[in-house]
């Protein structure tokens, strides 16, 4: 992170195009994404009480299973009609389970592994760019289930008395995310990008 300003809780970065940082991130994900879409602007998020959110979750989940720390995913969010910005500002809870609609796998958070899956639902910008959130999830412990939208929370493990962390499923090609709590998600990029038919000079690739 750069240094924020005394008494600051948020700032957006923009990535350079020939940061390091970049590099890193076309290695994980960005690489599949870039295949489809040309990206304008990568933003990284600094939000000092939503990342101590979700350390606080993490400890806590590490806590309840013995000591084993999360796993933790990098996966994309797209938020319809809410500037996703709201999100990334937020100073309480970020990603909010009350905002949440009922989906294949219930009433959660949902997220995706494959960028082209999260596309349909990204926020449309006034000069038609799209925007959608590369966020980190505290997956923890999965457990794959058939749709079932009468879902509210994660199913229960076979023994003691703990329920799995996260559900997930495949939809459209892409394995999917659901959580059913907040403060499971950081809100790590934000990724503003056009289909792959625009001009070159949007593409930094």
């Amino acid at each position: 992170w750069e240094e924020h300003p005394v008494g600051s809780n948020f700032a957006a970065i923009t990535i350079s195009e020939t940061s390091a940082e970049l590099k890193c991130m076309e290695k994980q994900t960005i690489i599949s994404f870039e295949l489809l879409f040309c990206i304008k602007k990568i933003v990284r998020i600094q939000n000092v009480s939503l990342w101590e959110y979700f350390t606080f979750r993490k400890e806590r989940m590490t806590k309840l299973s013995g000591g084993k720390e999360p796993n933790i995913v990098s996966v994309w969010h797209g938020t319809r009609d809410l500037d996703p910005m709201i999100i990334c500002k937020d100073v309480q809870d970020g990603f909010m389970m009350q905002y949440s609609q009922r989906g294949t796998w219930g009433r959660g958070i949902y997220f995706a592994e494959c960028a082209e899956y999260s596309n349909r639902f990204a926020y449309i910008n006034n000069d038609g760019s799209r925007t959608m959130i590369l966020a980190e999830l505290l997956s923890g412990e999965e457990i794959e289930l058939r749709p079932d939208k009468n879902l509210i929370h994660c199913p229960p493990k076979p023994a003691g008395n703990m329920r799995y962390d996260t559900v997930t499923g495949k939809s459209n090609g892409s394995k999917v995310y659901t959580v059913y709590e907040n403060g499971r998600a950081y809100p790590k990029y934000l990724v503003t990008y056009k289909p792959r038919f625009c001009t070159s000079s949007m593409n930094w690739f």
